[in-house]
Formats: structure tokens, sequence, C-alpha cells
């Protein structure tokens, strides 16, 4: 479905709420539901609001995930409303107070809400197009998508959005956006030797370390350390491969959740000894992966397949019982348990990061020694510990098959997890139990069971539109405005619900492919605000995703103008310097740069400008990524002295070449801008000339040389590294006019820039 009609769809069902009622917003006689009133009043408002715009406990009504149909609410709260006691309203009370909501939040209340994104003026279709290719694949724009944003504008924008879908990129920066909240390459080789092999127990998994003993002895250590790289991260990667999977072959979204499968490329099948789901050959390139010796691997790393752990394990059980994301090895580690904690932590983090639930924030006493009233079993027998309880251990107890470990074994007295269910919630969801007995039994397969109900809550699509925006936008969603919040505050929330909502329905409405969710947040004023009118500031200061790139994202950028990074930043310290994480030690990005981080940038701008000038000018000027429209001898005047206009028309094309390519900034001839940067250019190089010219004047003497690192002389590699050394006759290693410097001088200037850091 074309983009703007899912979103048309989106805003349409947020109108249009339900029921055939007229919810105008108005408390009058046509669909008033006084009774629902009432119950609102009295079991919902403390956590909702009075006006239904949220609380710090609970979220804002207007355009909520739930309010899309009478049904669907109406089934929301009978089944996990009011937290703490959700049986206390269901059957008449959940369909009168999910009639009120409908009318009283979703009428005026949402209008309102949607009507403060219309003083927001978004960015060129063009300038979208720049900043998406480039945080999405990885690459500039080509000239065909630059051809379809002229002629089509936002159509044909989206069109291009539709082709990055085709390219690798895409999934590769997909995982990453999910990994800035798992944090699973906590356990890849970078971070941790083995990180992720070294979890898995050796018991379930003998074969684990299987390169150990196909590559044994001392002659093949080389060969074994190679593949043990790739085999680790194989693994540890395992979780973020689900959803690639899902995304690449246009399945729902959903799989995260409840496949019954884990993904596994040709070396992570070693490990685990995995049944693949589809016959077939893993794929092999025409490079080796690894090679010494004579040894060649040469299976593709990125081809993963589902597969399932069949084979007999502990307690004889018949193999691993997947449920997506909740049961990989991966997960379980980075959430893990303890005997007094009983999966409380995970459950946490499954409310949080799956169904966009902060369960600490319900309402309760927390007693600063844990002890509460002193009831022998405050979580069950204490009101104050209950209301939380009560919502959270029902998914803990899901867990109760897997140990701190992630192992997969059954529970009961010998059990290592120690397991009584007689003093915790039975599993269960949302005030709805896993069946535990009979035909639908789900004894073994609690989570399972989770899995299936936690892709068909509501809340699921909210949480996984949070996690991309957080991720592409890179700011946190605006938190529920306190009870004491200004209009505006709770303005500015009940809009970016809305939007947000629009773009999960969108997903949805699209078989629940993530790829339109992507596109949505991209089209969104969320994402491609440029300016925000003057009266509508207080409510939408928060719009617009310009955010400092992390390291990786600075080298993906750098490879995708220059045509290879630098160097520096292939150093995990560096990374970390300059904002970056390690999903360890380190689990959140710098999101405002400090002034280690602008020393840093500075030396990057230098360094990249010195060696990338002279290099490009090796290339005919149809093959140049920074001067297609200079040669090293345009310069401003002729031998004489004389003014050359046509050069400076040249020169001053390619500063704004460059503007657009480093900034994206689309200038103007005779712009300010345009003009700054060429006085830099012509002041270097006249200064640059005039020392040459008098050379004796200066101790030590200026040279036509270039500086070693700058010269143009080596064969350099894609991340930046050289091998080796170009023939003589192709080489620029002198400066004889100073122009190579002066061009050095502009890239400088430019990456200096903060907006180069920003995208």
């Amino acid at each position: 479905m074309n983009l703007l009609k899912l979103l048309a769809v989106g805003m349409a069902i947020l109108w249009l709420v339900g029921c055939d009622k007229n919810y105008s917003g108005e408390l009058a006689d046509d669909g008033y539901n006084a009774a629902g009133h009432a119950h609102y009043q009295q079991m919902c408002a403390s956590c909702h609001g009075l006006d239904g715009n949220g609380t710090s406990v609970g979220p804002s009504l207007v355009g909520c995930a739930t309010c899309s149909s009478f049904s669907v609410l109406t089934d929301e709260i009978s089944r996990t409303m009011p937290i703490g006691d959700v049986e206390a309203c269901v059957d008449d009370c959940a369909s009168d107070t999910a009639e009120y909501i409908l009318y009283a939040f979703n009428g005026q209340n949402l209008a309102d809400a949607l009507a403060t994104i219309q003083g927001v003026e978004n960015q060129s279709a063009a300038l979208t197009l720049r900043k998406a290719s480039l945080q999405l694949v990885g690459r500039l724009p080509t000239g065909t998508e630059l051809a379809q944003v002229a002629e089509s504008a936002d159509t044909g924008l989206s069109t291009s959005l539709d082709a990055m879908h085709l390219e690798p990129g895409f999934y590769d920066s997909l995982m990453s956006f999910f990994n800035e909240q798992l944090l699973t390459d906590k356990y890849l080789t970078s971070n941790l030797n083995e990180g992720g092999i070294n979890l898995l127990d050796s018991d379930d998994y003998p074969n684990r370390k299987w390169y150990d003993n196909v590559y044994a002895g001392d002659e093949q250590s080389s060969i074994r350390r190679c593949v043990r790289t790739v085999t680790n991260d194989s693994v540890a990667r395992e979780p973020l491969e689900l959803i690639r999977y899902a995304a690449m072959n246009d399945l729902p979204h959903t799989l995260y959740m409840t496949a019954d499968f884990m993904m596994v490329n040709w070396y992570s099948q070693q490990v685990y000894e995995a049944e693949l789901v589809e016959s077939g050959e893993f794929r092999q390139l025409a490079e080796p992966v690894c090679d010494e010796n004579g040894v060649q691997i040469n299976y593709d790393p990125s081809d993963f397949r589902p597969a399932r752990v069949t084979k007999q394990l502990e307690y004889e059980l018949g193999g691993i019982p997947h449920a997506g994301v909740l049961t990989s090895p991966m997960f379980l580690n980075r959430y893990p348990t303890t005997r007094t904690n009983r999966n409380r932590h995970r459950a946490r983090i499954v409310f949080d990061y799956f169904l966009d639930t902060d369960i600490l924030a319900i309402e309760g006493d927390r007693p600063e020694d844990g002890i509460g009233s002193g009831v022998s079993n405050p979580t069950l027998l204490d009101p104050a510990c209950y209301a939380c309880h009560q919502v959270m251990d029902p998914v803990s107890s899901s867990f109760q098959h897997w140990t701190d470990r992630g192992r997969y074994i059954v529970t009961g007295s010998s059990s290592v997890n120690d397991w009584d269910g007689s003093d915790i919630e039975p599993p269960g969801l949302g005030g709805k139990q896993a069946p535990l007995s009979g035909s639908e039994g789900q004894f073994r397969t609690l989570l399972q069971w989770l899995g299936s109900e936690i892709a068909a809550d509501p809340r699921f699509a909210r949480a996984t539109v949070r996690t991309l925006y957080e991720g592409m936008i890179g700011q946190e969603v605006l938190p529920a405005p306190p009870a004491d919040a200004s209009d505006d505050e709770k303005l500015a929330y009940n809009s970016q619900r809305a939007i947000l909502n629009s773009v999960a329905d969108a997903m949805v409405a699209d078989g629940w492919d993530i790829k339109a969710a992507v596109k949505a947040l991209i089209m969104s004023p969320y994402y491609r605000a440029a300016s925000v009118n003057a009266e509508e500031l207080a409510v939408n200061d928060h719009i617009g995703a310009s955010q400092f790139i992390s390291p990786e994202q600075m080298q993906t950028k750098l490879q995708a103008i220059f045509g290879f990074g630098w160097d520096e930043l292939r150093w995990e310290d560096n990374r970390i310097m300059y904002g970056g994480m390690d999903s360890d030690s380190v689990t959140e990005r710098i999101r405002e740069p400090g002034g280690l981080i602008i020393a840093i940038q500075n030396r990057m701008a230098t360094e990249m400008a010195c060696r990338s000038t002279a290099y490009d000018f090796l290339n005919a000027s149809s093959q140049r990524r920074l001067f297609p429209h200079v040669e090293i001898e345009t310069l401003p005047f002729d031998l004489e002295g004389a003014a050359n206009p046509s050069a400076v028309d040249r020169i001053k094309e390619n500063i704004r070449y460059l503007h657009w390519v480093l900034l994206g900034e689309d200038i103007s001839a005779g712009s300010v801008e345009e003009q700054a940067t060429y006085d830099l250019f012509l002041a270097v190089l006249n200064e640059g000339q005039n020392m040459l010219a008098n050379r004796e004047q200066y101790d030590p003497q200026p040279s036509n040389w270039l500086e070693w690192e700058c010269r143009a002389r080596w064969l350099r590699q894609a991340d930046g590294r050289t091998d080796g050394d170009l023939p003589s006759e192709e080489r620029i290693e002198q400066d004889e006019y100073y122009s190579i410097r002066a061009w050095m001088a502009v890239l400088t200037y430019l990456m200096s820039d903060y907006r180069f850091v920003y995208e």
C-alpha cells in the first residue's frame, strides 16, 4: 500500500474511532456515557489523568494504541485494567468506560493534538533523501534518486525509500536500532573474546567450540582464530538476525516474539547442531572468509537461516521450544535472573521493551529495606507490593523453565531454579492465565504462549515504533506529562502519541511489515522537521531528528563521501571516546558532544582532508567524489595574475557541491555561505603561493612537496589503511600551485562544522 494512503488510513482510524458514535470531544448528550465517565473517574483518572493526557504512571489516552476501535479498547480494559485489580472492570463496566474514553479523549482532544503539527515546516524531499540514505544504507543518494525527488517530490522520495529495502545496509541499520535496546552486541568478539560461545552450557552444546577440534594444532592457530571469531559473532547476533530475516522476507515482525525457530549460519549451526527448517546449502562466497596455510572457509557469515535445536537435552526434553527473542541464549544471558529475583528482572525488560510499559511506575509503596509490612509473602499478601507484582509476576513465572544462564530445564524440587509456584502468581499476561493442563496445556512451552500473547497485544506495535523512533530520531519519546504539566506539554505529548500510533497502524495494516514503520517515520515531521512556527514553538520544540551520529555512523558517512573511513575509528577505545558504546560497560551513546569529542572531530577533519584531497585528483573528473568540477590547475587567476572568471565559476560550483555532499546544505550561487568558503580558499591559496615565491624568508622554507600523509602515493583500502605503493608516474606528491592545500583547508573547514557530525 502507498505510504501516504497508509498514513491516511491510520489517521482516519484515530479520527473515526470504533463505534458509530459522534465523538465530538464535547460532553453532551450525543453519545456521552455517564456510567463510563463515573467508572473512569473512580478507577482510571489517577493513572491517566482527568483529562486523559496521562501521568508519570499511565500513558495518554488521546490517540492511544488501543483506541483504534471500541472492541479493542473494551477488551484491553476488561483484561488488564485497572492495574492492581484487573477484575474490577469487566463486561458493562469495560464497555462503558471504553465508550467514554473514545468520546471524551479522541474527539476534540485528538484534533487539537494533530493540529499542532501544522506549524512544522518539513525539509525538502532531496534533503530527507540524503539524510535517510546515509542513515539507512550508508551511501549518498544516486543521481537517479535525486532526479526522482526533483520531479515528484514526496512521491519520488517514497519510491526511493522502497528501493533501499533491497540493499543489505538497510537491514544492518535496522539491527543496530534494536541493539541499542537489546545490547546483545556485548558478546561480539571485539568486546569479549568468545563472549557468546562461553555463555552456552557445554553439556547442552558439546560442540560449542567445534573449531578447536577441526583446526587443532599450532600450525592451524591462525585459521582457528579466524573461524572462532566468525562463529562467536554469529552466535552473539542471533536475536538481531531474526529481525533482519523477518524484514528481508516480508514476514511479520511479530516473529520477533513468536518464531518457533532460531537463526543460524553455517558457523553457528555447528555450535547448536541445529536442524534447518528448510533444506538447502549455505551460501559460499568467491573470496574466502578465513584463509590460512591452504585452508579456506568460504561460507557467507551473513547467510542466516531458520533452524531448530531438536537434539535431546537434559531430562530428555526433545529440543528447545523456541519463542523468538524470548528464548534466545543471548537475550536470556543479557538479562539474567537469580534465585531470589525469580525472573522479575526479565519480566520488567519484557514489559519495557516489548509492551512499552514501565512497571516500576505502578503506584505502590516500596520500602527501602524491601521487607514491606512484615507478612510472610509480601509479593502476594501485602497490597502495596501486590499492585505491582500482580502485573509482573505472571510474566516472571512464564520464564520458570529458563535458568540464569539461559538453559532450558524442567522445574521441580531438583531444579536449579528451585521453583515453587505456590508463592508467586501463575504464568500469564494482562489478567489472562496460561493454560497449564488439558489439550491446550502450555507447561513446557510457556514462553511460546507468552510470545503469542505479546504479539497480539496492541502495546507491542507501540513498543516496536518506540524502538525505531529512538534509534532513528536519536531522542527518547516524550514522557507522560505530570499532573501539573502545562497545556503545551500535554499537547506535545498527545501529538507525538497520535503520530507514532499512526506509524504503528501503518505497520500493522501492511502485514506487520517493519519496513512500513521505518518509512512512515521518515515521512513524519519528527524526522523531517526543518523549522517550527513561532506560535507553535512551545508545543513542537522536540520535533526534528538532527542527532549527533555515532562513531559507527560516522565511519559509514566517511566511507560514503570519501571512499574510506578514518582508520583511528577502527579501535574500540577511540569509538568510546567519540561517544560510542560497547553494549557492555557503556550502554548509551552520547547525544550531545563535549570538548573531547569536538577535539576529536577537529583532528578527524584535518587528517581526512589531508588523506583524501590529492587522492581524489587521481581519478577522472567524472569519477571523483569531492572535486568533479575543478582540476589542480583550476585557479582564480592565470600565471600573469589576471582574473579568470570561468575558473572562479568552476571553483564556486565545486564549493556548492561540497556543501551539499558534506553538510547536506543546498546553497545557491552568490550566497553568503558560498562566498565565505571561497574567501577561505582564496586566502589560503594566496598565502601559500606567496610563501612559495618567497621561500628564503621562512625557516624552515616552504616546499612544493606535500606532507607525507597527504600524498597520493599508496594503494588505499576501503577502511582507510594503505597497502603497497602506486606506480611512481601515477602519484601526486607535489603541490606546485598550492591549490591542493587550499582545497584541504576547505574540506577541514566544512568537516569541522557541527553539521558534519549531526544528521
